[in-house]
C-alpha cells in the first residue's frame, strides 16, 4: 500500500507535465518586434559615435509621444517623470531631431533609458529626414582649411555623428506600429493600471576609439586560437574596368594626360539599419550607378570609335566615400604608391600625371536640370562643356571655381593641389544645396522618384529610365566628339536601362546578372532574390553583399571585347584563352541579348574583359605601424554585435506585485509544511514492521 502511494505520487506529476503544452516563460512574458531598425556603434581616430544598450539590454516604462503638444505636455508633467525610475520614450519619427532629443536628455537625465521611433505608415513619412552633417564629409573635403562652407545638406541634423549613452531603435512596419499602439492604449490608460514596458537590446562590442578597438582585436588574437573580433575597418572594394584592348604594357610608356576617369560611388549610410530591409540610397548612389553602367555600355557599344585615339577611358566605382572619402583616399594612395592598376606587374602603372580629366556622376534625382560642376577654371576645357550643353540643353553649368558639392573628385583635386587635371561633376545639386531631403537615409527609396516598386517589372519603361537615357546618350556623344573628334548620334536600347533600374532598385537576382555570369556565379545571387542592391557601410573583410560582384560582372560585360561575340568559341576554348592571357579575364556565359547583335545567336559566348578590384579601406589600416590616433587618414571602424532585439512586456502595478509576493509566500509555506508532513509520514511507514 505504501509503495503504491509513492508510485502514484511520482507518476501523476510526470503525466501532468508530459501532457501539458510546453511554452517558455519568456515567450509568455514578452512580445518581440523582429523587424525593427537599430542604431549601432562606429568609431574613428578620436571618438565613438552611434548608440548601444547595456549588455543585458535597456528597459523602462513606455511613454508614447506623437506630436509637439504631447511632447511639451510630457516635459511639464513632473509628477509622471518623478514617479518612474526609467523611461523608454516612443517618439514619432517626425520629432527625431537635435532640438527634441536634447530636451529629452536634459529633462530626464539618467531616466532616459532608450528611444524607440515609429513611422505610422509610408504616407506619414517626414518631409525631410537626414542625419548626416549639413556639410557632408567636411573633415576631409577639398575645402578643409576654408572658414566659409556651403551647407549642401540643409536638412542634416548631424545626429548620426553623435554618441548616445542609450539604445535607439525604429519601427517602420505599419503592423508593428498598430500592435504597439494597441498595447499602449490598453495598459497605459492610468497610473493605477499595469503599464507597458520596453526592452531594447543592442549591446556593441567596440568602444572608445578605433585605436583602442583594433588593439583589443590584436590582444584577443594573441591569446586564443579563435579570437573575438570587436570591430572591423570600414571599406569594401574599389572596382575599375576599361576596354580590354586598351592595355599599356612595359616597356611601352603611357603618355601624360592620357587617362580619363569616370567615377561613381557604391556606398551610402543610414542611422538605422535592418538586415532584411531597404538601405535607401536611391538618389545617391543608385541612380548615378545606373547611369554609370549605362554609359559604360555605350562606350563598349562604340568601342571601335574610341579605339581610334590614344586615351584610355577607365570606369571606377569607389566604396567607402560616405564616411570621410575613405575609398577615394585609398584610391589616390594606391596611385601614388604605384599600385594602380593592381594585377599583372607588366602592365604600365598609372600615376596622377597621366590623368587627363575626371568625370563623376553624383547625387542624381530626375530633376529638370542637371548641373555640371567643374574645377579648377585654369584647367577646365570649355569646349567640352559647350559641346555637352549643346547636345543636352537640360545640362547647365555652374561658374568654374564655384564650390564643389560632396563628391569623390574633391579628394583627387586635394591630393594633387588641383594642378594636374580638371574634374567635372554631373549632379542634381545646384550651386547651393543637394536636391535630396532624405540624403543618407533609408527614406531615400524609389518612391522619392515616383516609382511604385511593387508594380515595377524587368522591362518596365519608367520616367526614371527615360530620364537616364536623355542624360547618358548626350554625355557619351560628347565624349566621342571631344576625345575622338567624331560627330555622330549615339543610342542605347531603352530595354538595357529598364533592366538596370529593375535589377538595382528591386531584384538584384535578375535575368541580366544570370545572363552575364556562368551558372555557379549566378547561383550565388539566388539567396538575394527580390532584394534591391544594398548601399550600406561595408566593413572589411568584405561583408557578404551582392553589390560588388554585380558591378564587377555587369561592368566588365558591358566593356567586353565585342569581337569575341562573333567568334562562337566553345567553353573549353574560352578556358584555354584564359590560361594564356594574364592581363584580361575570360568567362563563358549565356549572353545578354539586348547587348548582342541580333543576327548572331549561339548557345554561349566567351567574354573577354578587363576588370580589377582592390580593398578600399583607408590607408590607416594598411600602413605598417600607423598611429590610429592620428587624423592624416580617416580611420573608421564599425563595432560587431551579437544580439539585437526589441521586446514589449507588461509592468504590474505596486498592488499587483504585493499580491503576487503574498501568494508566493503562502504557496511556499504550504508546500514546505506538506513536504515536511510527507517526509514524516514516509519515515514512520518505513519504520513499521511488515505484516508478512
Amino acid at each position: 500500500m505504501n509503495f503504491l502511494f509513492l508510485l502514484i505520487s511520482l507518476v501523476l506529476p510526470l503525466l501532468f507535465i508530459s501532457f501539458s503544452q510546453s511554452k517558455r516563460v519568456g515567450d509568455e512574458m514578452y512580445i518581440s518586434f523582429d523587424r525593427a531598425r537599430y542604431c549601432v556603434r562606429r568609431l574613428n581616430a578620436t571618438h565613438e559615435i552611434g548608440c548601444q544598450s547595456a549588455i543585458r539590454g535597456n528597459s523602462g516604462r513606455m511613454y508614447m509621444i506623437d506630436n509637439d503638444v504631447e511632447f511639451n505636455t510630457y516635459l511639464q508633467d513632473s509628477k509622471t517623470i518623478n514617479s518612474v525610475t526609467s523611461f523608454i520614450i516612443v517618439l514619432n519619427v517626425r520629432l527625431f531631431d537635435s532640438n527634441h532629443i536634447d530636451q529629452l536628455m536634459t529633462h530626464l537625465h539618467s531616466k532616459l533609458n532608450g528611444l524607440l521611433l515609429y513611422l505610422k505608415s509610408n504616407l506619414s513619412r517626414p518631409t525631410s529626414f537626414s542625419h548626416d552633417d549639413q556639410c557632408p564629409n567636411h573633415r576631409y573635403s577639398y575645402y578643409l582649411n576654408q572658414t566659409q562652407t556651403v551647407n549642401w545638406n540643409p536638412h542634416g541634423t548631424g545626429l548620426f555623428f553623435r554618441s548616445f549613452p542609450f539604445p535607439i531603435m525604429l519601427i517602420d512596419e505599419e503592423n508593428d506600429y498598430k500592435q504597439l499602439v494597441q498595447f499602449y492604449r490598453q495598459f497605459n490608460s492610468s497610473h493605477s493600471s499595469p503599464a507597458c514596458g520596453l526592452e531594447l537590446k543592442t549591446f556593441q562590442n567596440a568602444a572608445h576609439t578605433s585605436k583602442t578597438c583594433m588593439r583589443r582585436n590584436d590582444i584577443a588574437h594573441s591569446l586564443i586560437d579563435l579570437p573575438e573580433i570587436f570591430c572591423d575597418p570600414i571599406g569594401g572594394l574599389n572596382i575599375y574596368s576599361k576596354l580590354p584592348q586598351m592595355i599599356t604594357t612595359i616597356p611601352q610608356q603611357r603618355q601624360f594626360k592620357s587617362v580619363v576617369l569616370i567615377l561613381t560611388t557604391t556606398d551610402s549610410f543610414e542611422m538605422f539599419i535592418k538586415l532584411q530591409g531597404s538601405t535607401g540610397g536611391t538618389q545617391q548612389p543608385a541612380v548615378p550607378l545606373i547611369s554609370f553602367l549605362a554609359l559604360a555600355h555605350l562606350i563598349g557599344q562604340y568601342q571601335e570609335e574610341f579605339q581610334k585615339q590614344n586615351k584610355e577611358i577607365i570606369f571606377v566605382t569607389i566604396d567607402g566615400d560616405a564616411l570621410d572619402y575613405s575609398g577615394s583616399i585609398k584610391f589616390m594612395y594606391d596611385m601614388t604608391k604605384d599600385y594602380f592598376p593592381v594585377g599583372n606587374k607588366n602592365e604600365q602603372r598609372i600615376k596622377p600625371e597621366h590623368i587627363h580629366s575626371i568625370i563623376e556622376l553624383q547625387s542624381l534625382s530626375m530633376t529638370d536640370k542637371v548641373w555640371l560642376h567643374s574645377y579648377p577654371s585654369s584647367l577646365v576645357n570649355q569646349t567640352f562643356i559647350d559641346i555637352l550643353r549643346r547636345n543636352q540643353p537640360m545640362i547647365d553649368s555652374n561658374p568654374s571655381n564655384s564650390p564643389l558639392p560632396p563628391a569623390s573628385s574633391q579628394i583627387f583635386l586635394r591630393q594633387t593641389s588641383s594642378s594636374l587635371f580638371p574634374a567635372y561633376i554631373l549632379s542634381s545639386a545646384d550651386n547651393k544645396q543637394l536636391n535630396n531631403p532624405y540624403y543618407h537615409s533609408f527614406f531615400d527609396d524609389p518612391s522619392t522618384l515616383s516609382i511604385d516598386i511593387s508594380t515595377l517589372e524587368y522591362n518596365t519603361t519608367t520616367k526614371l529610365s527615360r530620364w537616364i537615357k536623355r542624360l547618358i546618350e548626350p554625355l557619351a556623344q560628347t565624349l566621342l566628339e571631344s576625345i575622338v573628334g567624331t560627330q555622330r548620334i549615339v543610342q542605347i536600347k531603352q530595354e538595357i536601362i529598364n533592366n538596370l533600374v529593375y535589377c538595382i532598385l528591386k531584384n538584384i537576382n535578375c535575368h541580366l546578372i544570370q545572363n552575364v555570369t556562368n551558372q555557379s556565379v549566378g547561383n550565388t545571387f539566388r539567396p538575394f532574390d527580390q532584394t534591391s542592391m544594398p548601399f550600406a557601410i561595408n566593413s572589411y573583410p568584405v561583408a557578404k553583399t551582392p553589390t560588388f560582384p554585380f558591378i564587377q560582372y555587369v561592368l566588365s560585360y558591358f566593356l567586353r571585347d565585342r569581337s569575341f561575340d562573333s567568334q562562337n568559341l566553345t567553353e573549353i576554348t574560352c578556358k584555354e584563352r584564359a590560361l594564356n592571357d594574364s592581363f584580361r579575364s575570360y568567362r563563358f556565359v549565356g549572353g545578354y541579348l539586348p547587348s548582342l547583335d541580333r543576327d548572331q545567336s549561339y548557345s554561349g559566348y566567351c567574354v573577354r574583359s578587363y576588370i580589377r578590384s582592390v580593398r578600399s579601406t583607408s590607408p590607416a589600416f594598411i600602413i605598417d605601424d600607423y598611429d590610429l590616433s592620428q587624423t592624416t587618414y580617416p580611420a573608421w571602424t564599425e563595432s560587431r554585435w551579437t544580439t539585437i532585439s526589441l521586446r514589449l512586456f507588461i509592468i504590474p502595478t505596486g498592488t499587483h506585485e504585493l499580491v503576487t509576493l503574498i501568494i508566493g509566500i503562502l504557496l511556499f509555506s504550504v508546500s514546505f509544511f506538506v513536504l515536511l508532513g510527507l517526509r514524516y509520514y514516509t519515515k514512520m511507514s518505513l519504520l513499521q514492521p511488515s505484516s508478512s
